[in-house]
């Protein structure tokens, strides 16, 4: 289908830049007898004949590409273009202009037919995922063809044209063997026809006469859908845009040229670098859509568009820099145009595809014949004012430039949401350098409630800048108290929820989801201040079961790293450090909603904690990396295996991602018993990886670091002393449950199996605010909080272990009868 259309393209554009300096050259005009001597010459007949046959046939042709097979009428238009160009060949045998001028408008009604079949068979033949991806290349290489066509036709007409001798003459024998040979070629076309899939009509109502003058049925039903409607506009104003410039570069040619020898030359020059662009412009729009179509890219190419046509304006129009501005117009255009045209024809019903088709071919025609005659109005316009012809040119310039910065207003005003979403999702993914594991697990299309972990402020634009399809979140209103909240919770139509009505919140969020929105709900309720899952609340749980949407587990993994999480006791007030290993957003087996509870929801929640932190360590590096420095611990690293070795830098990563231990802050050990108990992600890799020094001492001296970690032999030292000094003890020793009892000393039980850290006790962390609630650090009979990246499942036989990638395959078995309760601690069983 794609080579087919190409070839079209190509053959219709090629006779039509054929025929144009044909008409140049014998400086062919008409006259409009409405008493005014207006004359239109060849290129704006061109205009015209090109935009009719989309107004006079639109319903018509939509009909026709929904009654019958999208793949038939491609064939027969294809046939159809054939036979016309033979008849043009015939015009030019006999030198009449009038009837190749005929065949000129045949073609532009073979395109009007052909345009809504080649349009709407794209979903047919790739469905909705790739629709994007489809649009841009087939918009990519149709301009291809038509620039090769222009560019061919031009050159190919001033080779054989010279202007000696009989002009007239030269010019019909310059145009006729370029057609013959064009007119052969078209057989390509249509024995490519045959190869396209055949696909099923899909509409059903018969022909009758009124279809004939149906023009405002059909805009009728386009315009009924508001955001059809407003694409629609979109769309138009592209054509109206390409049409006026595509005019104006051909008049500019003719005025250089004077319209005799080398302006065809020079208009092809002009079109193949609109050309070019356009077609770059749809090459990199394909790709930019291949994963979803994404509607920012519609205004950031508007503005775009803006500052390139104000700076064409300025030019001269001769040499390269003019040429590459030119492109560079066109390269925005495509990237403002393609992703509107893959978003109505995802949004079309099957059944009305041509017919809307065709309603959006009237307007694009329409806005076509706008252009023109706005170039014939500057042109009698600045005639009358005495402006100079080259300064009429950059006064068109002005105007289109400032035109498209009035459009680009208006679609920001339309599509904020998307604008932002596109440039602040760059922003993000570029600063925080984020990855996401398991993208696959988001459902294409339909609702899903999505349940993150909630660590930072800003969860919301990491978890946007993770997912293909925009997200709604859910708000409780006493942040709408903030005019900036409330600005950017309008922009993302943000479901806001009021605590003291919680039907109301749960009724709204259900019709969200019903309509098919991806919806964000935190199931903590709230900030963690300690880097952990803090306990579920089960409002999700009637959501999921009354909506019936799968519900997705989020993990954004090193997001604590960020400025916008309580690390280091404060929200957002604090220097930023440089994050090397960015954030990780793991996307959890989804859970159907009739399994939804707060145990599936935790036991999702932390095996995607685990896919995440799986996910930034699985390079081969983490595999052969050794800590800078030198000693007994650097030597007992080096003798390690290599998965052993990653396994410490993923564990000394968890280490890192709560609230106990401070990176760039110095912590002590006595004796070198890190290293002696194998706590080598403590001793090496959590220091090196959050420039957090670990200081090995022989005696608890006189100012000390304010943190130590240990086991027995620290905590016999501790029992021997009297502090003088504010102690924390992280405490990994046989005993550690056992709670120390001594005036300025913090005793904080933890616990590491084999060497590699589970679990840690922390401070309680402060209230920010006085309705802050309460979270605890810390708990009698717990080894404290489970790090993240670590998932608690049972074997065959019963036993509780530890599974995530700082452990081997079979995990690490727990102390009998231990179990991970409600608030994330890792509790001993009696």
């Amino acid at each position: 289908m794609i080579a087919q259309q190409a070839q079209n393209a190509f053959s219709d554009k090629m006779a039509q830049f054929t025929l144009i300096p044909l008409g140049g050259a014998l400086a062919f005009t008409l006259l409009i007898p409405v008493g005014s001597g207006v004359e239109l010459d060849v290129p704006s007949l061109a205009g015209l004949m090109m935009s009719l046959p989309m107004i006079l046939f639109a319903p018509l042709t939509g009909w026709v590409s929904d009654r019958f097979s999208k793949r038939n009428v491609m064939l027969v238009t294809s046939c159809i273009q054939a036979l016309v160009l033979a008849g043009i060949c015939g015009a030019v045998v006999i030198k009449n202009m009038p009837l190749a001028l005929c065949g000129f408008f045949a073609l532009a009604v073979q395109a009007a037919f052909f345009s809504p079949a080649k349009i709407g068979i794209n979903k047919e033949l790739v469905g909705s995922s790739h629709l994007g991806f489809a649009a841009g290349i087939q918009q990519m290489t149709s301009m291809l063809a038509i620039l090769t066509g222009e560019i061919f036709a031009g050159w190919l007409f001033d080779q054989r044209f010279t202007g000696h001798g009989n002009q007239i003459t030269a010019a019909w024998n310059a145009a006729l063997v370029p057609l013959f040979v064009l007119t052969l070629s078209t057989l390509l076309a249509v024995l490519l026809g045959f190869f396209v899939p055949k696909v099923s009509p899909q509409g059903e109502m018969k022909f009758t006469p009124k279809l004939l003058v149906s023009h405002f049925i059909n805009l009728a039903d386009l315009w009924r859908d508001a955001p059809l409607r407003r694409a629609s506009f979109g769309v138009a104003f592209f054509w109206g845009f390409a049409a006026f410039i595509n005019l104006w570069s051909i008049k500019l040619a003719k005025m250089l040229t004077g319209g005799g020898e080398g302006f065809g030359t020079m208009s092809s020059v002009f079109m193949a670098a609109a050309s070019l662009g356009m077609a770059a412009g749809f090459g990199l729009a394909s790709y930019l859509l291949r994963k979803r179509i994404d509607l920012g890219w519609v205004p950031a190419a508007g503005i775009a568009m803006t500052i390139t046509a104000l700076a064409l304006a300025l030019m001269t129009p001769s040499g390269w820099l003019f040429l590459i501005t030119l492109g560079l117009l066109a390269f925005c255009a495509a990237i403002f145009l393609a992703p509107l045209t893959a978003w109505m024809q995802d949004r079309y019903p099957a059944d009305k595809r041509g017919e809307l088709q065709s309603a959006v071919n009237l307007q694009d025609c329409i806005a076509g014949m706008i252009a023109v005659l706005l170039i014939s109005i500057f042109e009698l316009g600045t005639k009358a004012c005495g402006i100079s012809v080259s300064n009429s040119f950059k006064i068109e310039l002005i105007f289109i430039s400032i035109t498209c910065g009035l459009m680009s207003l208006l679609v920001l005003r339309l599509l904020p949401g998307d604008f932002i979403r596109l440039v602040g999702g760059a922003i993000v993914r570029w600063i925080y350098h984020i990855r996401v594991a398991h993208p696959d697990r988001i459902p294409l299309t339909g609702g899903a409630l999505l349940l993150p972990n909630h660590l930072t402020f800003a969860d919301g634009l990491f978890i946007s800048a993770a997912c293909a399809r925009p997200v709604r979140f859910v708000m409780d209103e006493t942040f709408m108290a903030r005019r900036s909240i409330r600005f950017f919770s309008r922009i993302f139509n943000t479901v806001t929820i009021r605590r003291d009505q919680p039907r109301d919140a749960i009724r709204i969020t259900i019709e969200a989801l019903k309509n098919g929105d991806l919806v964000c709900l935190f199931p903590e309720g709230q900030l963690s201040r300690t880097g952990t899952l803090n306990e579920l609340r089960r409002g999700f749980e009637l959501i999921a079961k009354k909506a019936g949407h799968p519900l997705i587990p989020i993990w954004c993994d090193g997001s604590w790293e960020s400025i916008f999480s309580f690390e280091r006791g404060r929200f957002i007030s604090k220097y930023p450090y440089r994050s090397r290993s960015g954030i990780t957003i793991a996307m959890g087996m989804p859970i159907d909603p009739e399994d939804a509870d707060l145990e599936s929801l935790r036991a999702g929640l932390l095996a995607a904690s685990a896919d995440a932190v799986s996910e930034a360590f699985d390079a081969p590096v983490w595999k052969s990396r050794i800590p800078k420095g030198h000693g007994d611990a650097i030597q007992k690293f080096r003798e390690l295996s290599a998965l052993e070795r990653q396994r410490f830098w993923t564990n000394g990563h968890q280490i890192g991602q709560i609230n106990a231990l401070q990176r760039h802050q110095s912590f002590g050990e006595l004796n070198d018993e890190l290293t002696q108990l194998g706590l080598l992600s403590l001793r090496l890799t959590f220091p090196e990886l959050f420039k957090a020094a670990c200081s090995s001492r022989s005696t608890i001296a006189a100012n000390p670091p304010t943190a130590w970690v240990g086991g027995d032999e620290l905590r016999k030292e501790i029992g021997h002393i009297q502090l003088n000094a504010t102690l924390i003890f992280y405490d990994f020793g046989s005993q550690a449950l056992d709670p120390i009892y001594q005036e300025k000393l913090f005793h904080y039980p933890c616990l590491a199996i084999r060497g590699i850290v589970i679990a840690m006790s922390m401070p309680d962390p402060p209230c920010p605010q006085v309705t802050s609630e309460k979270q605890l650090g810390h708990k009698l009979g717990t080894w404290g909080r489970l790090l993240p990246g670590w998932q608690i499942l049972s074997s065959e036989n019963g036993e509780i272990r530890a599974h995530g990638p700082a452990a081997p395959p079979d995990g690490l078995p727990l102390p009998p009868h231990s179990f991970l309760d409600a608030e994330g601690f890792l509790t001993a069983g009696k």
